[in-house]
């Protein structure tokens, strides 16, 4: 299978996936109190920090070792991380409990300490089988890989919206969720069993162990910067706006599915950008790079600036009256995505080089944290995802400049600015008519955001091919996609 092929597929896979919990959020919004959903969303943003501070960077360290190592080693790397992550997960349940007990301190938020524990319990089922979508793409699995993600997407919206049907569906979530983590390792053992069922667990070198997490642990660190900044906005809001917190939760994320193009064609590309490293093949590696950036950017901006058009309209689609508020962090985080057509931590750990993207991790994290507080007092609701914008936009040069040390080039050159700057313009230049469009014209509440999003990608594709954004091969490729095969 070709490595675009793969690419698509777990792309896809992913987008569903993201789909699929962007969606449960929705729902419960419109099922729940605005109460009852800031608990909710308050445990899952717990969740989600216990489960970032868990992983000490290993899911992502299957790469480099199963590329590097012999084959016959690979189950054993897999069972140490496996194992390594079992007991990491009662450490990230401690942190879980500690959080709780504190948040359920504010208005609002006592019943946490309670519905906590079935989340710990989640955590111990669950964060043992996060490598095992990437040990899948690194055995050339990618089919493989997109099912399992098709299964916990689906799996994990079944069990945040159908005990919306119990008299306590807050508690019945968190019950719900166990038992997914349930069914996630169920099922993670048996692909595991069936990819390793001839080959034994072979003695691992010496030294291994020490080179595992001398590798990891410095992405682990910025995971856990990585993940703070996405939720140290939320506890901010919670802290010093606890009514306000479901309705900032709704529209405080980068939209999920458009980073996720670049991210998952990074992951897909790991092995091959690591083989080139590791031969010194810098030519190549760097082909591989620009191409995949310039593919990723003409699919990426239009995405982007139609959310940013159609920010009012997107929010009423998925929420109810009272979330009118959400569109203010909404529109800002989006235009963070402006700068996703690359997963610049994925170049960096093709070079073997991790210590950088910690460092990168922690100045995101700590402009974004110092920035928060005093633009939250002033700016209410805007304040937080102005400061996220800052940081990552001086992260961005950051992560850009410590490639082009490690390639030993210019920074001219670690990036295609000329051609993303004309991608930039043209997807600038086709929402003016669109925002002309919008303020001139009512549309209907519902349909109002595919009205804009389909004129403005018309426009876009337009302009793309004036311009010659989009080549030939990729308007044949969308072409053939747009065909239904017989």
């Amino acid at each position: 299978m070709s490595l675009a092929r793969k690419a698509g597929i777990f792309t896809v896979s992913r987008a569903v996936t993201i789909l699929a919990q962007l969606m449960a959020v929705v729902v419960l919004t419109h099922s729940l109190t605005e109460k009852q959903a800031g608990i909710v969303f308050y445990l899952l943003t717990i969740y989600g920090t216990a489960q970032t501070f868990g992983q000490l960077g290993l899911p992502d360290s299957v790469f480099y070792f199963f590329e590097k190592l012999n084959p016959s080693l690979r189950k054993g790397v897999a069972l140490l991380i496996g194992r390594s992550l079992l007991w990491l997960s009662l450490a990230g349940a401690a942190v879980m409990l500690a959080i709780a007990w504190v948040g359920a301190t504010r208005e609002g938020f006592g019943d946490v300490r309670l519905l906590i524990w079935a989340l710990m319990g989640l955590l111990l089922f669950e964060l043992p089988t996060l490598p095992l979508p990437n040990i899948l793409i690194a055995l050339d699995r990618a089919k493989g890989a997109a099912w399992l993600n098709l299964f916990i997407g689906m799996t994990q919206f079944a069990a945040m919206t159908i005990p919306l049907l119990l008299p306590n569906p807050v508690a019945g979530i968190t019950w719900g969720l166990l038992v997914y983590g349930v069914l996630r390792l169920a099922v993670s053992g048996g692909v595991f069993f069936k990819l390793f069922k001839h080959e034994t667990a072979e003695p691992l070198p010496p030294g291994t162990v020490r080179e595992l997490f001398t590798y990891s642990v410095p992405l682990s660190l910025a995971q856990i910067f990585w993940g703070l900044n996405r939720q140290v906005d939320k506890y901010i809001v919670q802290w010093f706006l606890p009514a306000t917190f479901a309705i900032y939760t709704a529209g405080a994320y980068e939209i999920p599915i458009i980073p996720t193009i670049a991210y998952s064609i990074a992951s897909v590309m790991m092995p091959q950008l690591i083989g080139h490293h590791l031969r010194e093949e810098r030519g190549p590696l760097l082909a591989l790079w620009y191409k995949s950036i310039r593919k990723v950017t003409v699919i990426v901006l239009p995405l982007v600036m139609v959310f940013i058009v159609a920010a009012e309209e997107f929010i009423a689609l998925l929420f109810p009256e009272n979330y009118a508020g959400a569109v203010v962090p909404f529109r800002i985080y989006t235009l963070i995505l402006l700068q996703r057509v690359a997963s610049y931590s994925n170049m960096q750990k093709a070079l073997g080089s991790t210590r950088e993207i910690t460092y990168a991790a922690i100045y995101l994290f700590v402009i974004n944290a110092v920035l928060s507080i005093p633009l939250v007092l002033w700016l209410g609701i805007a304040g937080p995802p102005l400061a996220s914008l800052i940081a990552n936009t001086f992260t961005w040069w950051y992560a850009l400049d410590c490639i082009r040390r490690l390639l030993k080039i210019k920074f001219s050159e670690v990036f295609p600015f000329a051609f993303y700057g004309k991608a930039l313009g043209v997807a600038a230049l086709a929402a003016v008519p669109v925002f002309i469009l919008k303020y001139m014209v009512e549309l209907p509440a519902a349909a109002g955001f595919f009205v804009l999003a389909v004129a403005y990608l018309l426009v876009y594709l337009v302009l793309a091919r004036a311009t010659g954004m989009v080549e030939e091969e990729d308007w044949r490729r969308l072409l053939r996609a747009g065909k239904v095969r017989k």
